[in-house]
This record gives structure tokens, sequence and C-alpha cells, in this order.
């Protein structure tokens, strides 16, 4: 009499020694690991919601007090809102949400792998993960954010133009942005606490030297190539000109400018992590 049961699969072995991996090696060992990712981000929206009494409400409640804030600091009591033909709920929405996003993504991706020390030392897997989700949990309130404004321009009957076919690039130059510093900053933050009581510091200033509650134009030309140096000028400048007809034109310079920044951090944040993603837990 024969067996009919299948043979065992043989395990699958994987060797671990240490060294740094090829960038192509590294995607595809993301990549099969995607399971993972996909856990860590529904994990951590429902931690995060779970015996809230709002719930989701605060997905747009958040981003609507802050614009509200900004409206009235830089609109009512700064006048910003008398020089623009376009309702100045919309300017202001175009900069808070992306503003708001990355000063919540930036630091929880920079505290994510400290924050998961009890998980890298149990078990193996691409240590990107971990910040890559806690930045991806902020996306999902990023994209959701949007909807306010689709409901402003219900409110005030205005129509985005062709421009708006740009939305989803900036968008999405945005989320690269937000994980190749939180990549960079979370191994930076292992090896140097005081990263942290920084960061914090620096996105509060940031926030003034960030057209959020302007625009570019309210700068003096003379200090345009310089203001520019911050990505998220050209990042949300870009997002005005795609949402709301062109508006004050295209920001070329901002644009190139923040393509470029956004394309060397995303560089060297790659480089270090990969290298320094063997030693990890020695950092702890």
């Amino acid at each position: 009499m024969t067996d009919s049961r299948p043979a065992a699969l043989p395990a699958r072995t994987v060797l671990i020694d240490g060294s740094p991996q090829t960038w192509r090696g590294y995607w595809h060992e993301l990549c099969s690991f995607h399971e993972v990712t996909r856990m860590l981000v529904r994990r951590d929206l429902i931690v995060r919601f779970r015996q809230t009494y709002f719930g989701l409400a605060w997905l747009l409640f958040k981003p609507l007090m802050l614009m509200a804030v900004t409206s009235f600091a830089f609109g009512f009591l700064a006048g910003f809102d008398r020089s623009h033909a376009v309702p100045y709920p919309l300017i202001i929405f175009c900069g808070v949400i992306p503003w708001y996003f990355f000063s919540n993504a930036v630091p929880d991706g920079m505290n994510s792998l400290a924050g998961h020390l009890h998980v890298i030392q149990k078990t193996y897997f691409p240590r990107a993960i971990i910040p890559i989700a806690a930045v991806a949990v902020d996306a999902v309130e990023f994209l959701v954010a949007w909807l306010l404004f689709a409901f402003a321009c219900i409110w005030f009957g205005y129509l985005p133009g062709w421009q708006i076919v740009f939305f989803p690039l900036f968008c999405l130059q945005l989320m690269v942005l937000c994980t190749a510093a939180g990549l960079l900053l979370s191994v930076v933050n292992l090896r140097f606490r005081d990263v942290g009581n920084l960061v914090p510091f620096l996105l509060t200033i940031g926030f003034f030297v960030t057209p959020g509650g302007y625009t570019l134009a309210r700068i003096p030309e003379q200090w345009h190539s310089l203001y520019a140096l911050n990505p998220l000028v050209g990042i949300i400048e870009g997002l005005r000109w795609s949402l709301l007809n062109g508006m004050d034109g295209f920001p070329l310079k901002p644009v190139l400018v923040s393509l470029a920044a956004t394309l060397a951090i995303s560089l060297v944040a790659g480089r270090h992590f990969l290298a320094s993603e063997a030693s990890l837990v020695d950092l702890a």
C-alpha cells in the first residue's frame, strides 16, 4: 500500500549574515513582507481611534481646527485674506493639510524603531517596515483630510481646473519625503536620543517658515531662492497650483528645488538605513 499523502515541502532557509543588502534585494524583501506592513498599519489605526468618543471623526476634526486657527491668525489678524480672488479657506487647506501630515509623520517615523525594540530583538523582518508603516498610518489621515477641501469647494462653489491631474504627484512626493525623513531620523534617534527632543522644536519653528497660512507671493522676491530650500515650499505651492486653477502661476523653481531635495534625502536615508540595519539592536 502506497502513501498518498503529499511530500512535505522543504523549509525555506534564509541566511542572515549582517552584510548590507543591495537596493534591489532589499526592495524584493520588503515586498515579500508586505503582510507585516499591512498588519502594522491596521493595528496602529485601530489603536489610535479605539475607545475614543468621536472615533474616525478625529481624522477631520484636527486639521479642521488647525485650519480655523491658521485662518484667524494669518487671515483675520494679519490681513492676508484680502489679496486673493480664491476663497482664503481653500488656500489655507492646501497648506495646512500637507503640513499637518508632515509634522505628524516625521516624528512618528523617527520614534518608530525606538518604540518597537522589543519586536526587533525577537524576530527578523526588514526593519524599514516599521518606519514605513508609521508614516503610512499618517498618510491615511492625510488622504482622508482632503475631504475637508472637497467640502469647502462645494461650500464656496469652487471648481478646480485641469491642473488637478498633477495633484496625486505632489501628494506622492510628500509621502516619499516623509518616509525618507522617517527612515533617516529613526536610525539617528537610536544613536542620539537628543534628536527626539530637537525635531519637535524644529517643527514648531518650521511651521512659520512654511507657506501654510500664506503664499510664496508674501515672501520678498530676493529671498525666494533661499526660502525654496525648504522642500515643503515647492510641494505646498505645487498643491495650490494644481487645486486652485494655477493660482500665481506654476512655481517652477520651488518645485525643482523640492524635487532635488526629496531625491537627495531619499538617497541618503536609504543608504544610511541599509548600512545601519544589521546593527540596529546594538544601538538600543
